[in-house]
């Protein structure tokens, strides 16, 4: 009955903060946009009840930043950020995608990304590096955390690949009016696959590269090609990026 509760609630026209407790992605029914706010606190453990009021009082800046797609229905289940085109689920129909995306969160100040840079538009196949930094400004009026996202698309593929994959982040906590420069090293080997052959490898190609505070939050573009012939990867391949954070 927690729906019919909330439906109610809602139309006394009482400011109404939910904060729903679950393992999975729910939805409100279409009530999302008449909450003053929404807070998806997961399973909080036993200090999940702290955390929550801390957070509503505005003593603690929320910082999460969701690990699954919020369905627009139940009809748009299953759903995730990193679909492939042409395949099963792909999402055309207008009931379909998320409601709240992968990466997703707020807080209480704004964030600005600007001055996208590569270290270089071409990376070696071999044991080539993705190298680009920008810069994250607080814009707000308090202080607050961010967590700038990296997301890659690989254009051109033997085999059908993702519409975006994450690759790399990087939490930041600012004052108002204070910047950082952050940059993502992301190894060319976390641009690998299994190919045809059942078998991970890197092709070479022309690689997209968006940063954004979510998944369908992207500010800043950019491309890099991989440049070489085509990699059969070892048993020891470079799966982790780095990212790191100093004051602009």
């Amino acid at each position: 009955m927690q729906q019919q509760l909330l439906e109610a609630v809602v139309a006394t026209g009482t400011p109404t903060i939910v904060v729903l407790n679950g393992g999975r992605p729910y939805n409100l029914g279409g009530l999302e946009e008449r909450v003053a706010a929404f807070v998806m606190a997961f399973a909080g453990g036993q200090q999940g009840g702290t955390a929550i009021a801390e957070v509503l009082a505005g003593i603690v800046q929320p910082s999460g930043r969701l690990t699954v797609s919020m369905p627009v229905n139940a009809g748009a289940m299953p759903y995730y950020y990193n679909h492939k085109l042409k395949s099963g689920g792909t999402p055309i129909a207008l009931h379909f995608g998320s409601r709240y995306p992968f990466g997703h969160g707020l807080g209480y100040t704004t964030f600005e990304y600007r001055e996208l840079e590569l270290e270089s538009a071409t990376v070696p196949i071999t044991d080539g590096e993705v190298v680009l930094s920008f810069e994250v400004t607080n814009v707000g009026s308090r202080r607050g955390a961010d967590v700038p996202q990296l997301y890659v698309r690989d254009r051109l593929a033997s085999v059908v690949r993702p519409v975006r994959e994450l690759r790399a982040f990087k939490r930041v906590e600012l004052s108002a009016g204070e910047a950082v420069h952050v940059t993502f090293r992301v190894p060319v080997d976390m641009l690998s696959f299994t190919g045809m052959s059942g078998q991970r490898i890197v092709e070479p190609g022309r690689f997209d590269l968006s940063v954004g505070a979510s998944s369908a939050d992207i500010r800043l573009r950019a491309e890099v090609e991989v440049t070489g012939q085509t990699r059969m990867l070892g048993r020891d391949w470079r799966m982790e990026s780095r990212s790191e954070a100093r004051s602009a």
